[in-house]
């Protein structure tokens, strides 16, 4: 019975440590650096005696992103709002590289406390 036992752990051990083994798969995703992308939003909070956690649940939430195409280029742009910052929007110029078009859409906002964005494609 101690045999039968001590094989059974041995064949077990052999299982856990080859299946340990296996290769490293590649990645999906890699992190492109800000410079390269020309991404800079940042979503800095600056906490007072009016605003904090304990005052609003969702503080530490973040804004939100949109993905959509919004010059019909088959690229996919991008659109951050900003909790206390002003809200940013991206255009794809291929490659991973995007142009900071905010300023001449007029979607920048007021920085007023934004949680969340929905973009669609209507045509």
């Amino acid at each position: 019975m101690n045999n039968m036992l001590s094989k059974w752990l041995y064949v077990v051990v052999i299982v856990i440590l080859s299946i340990g083994c296996q290769q490293k798969q590649n990645k999906l995703f890699h992190l492109v650096p800000s410079k390269k992308s020309n991404i800079s939003f940042q979503n800095t909070l600056q906490p007072t005696q009016k605003l904090t956690i304990l005052d609003y649940l969702y503080y530490y939430n973040g804004g939100g992103i949109a993905i959509g195409d919004i010059n019909n280029d088959d690229l996919p742009d991008l659109f951050f709002t900003g909790n206390q910052v002003q809200n940013k929007l991206y255009l794809n110029k291929e490659g991973f590289q995007f142009e900071d078009i905010t300023d001449n859409s007029g979607i920048g906002g007021n920085s007023h406390w934004n949680t969340g964005v929905t973009m669609i494609d209507v045509n």
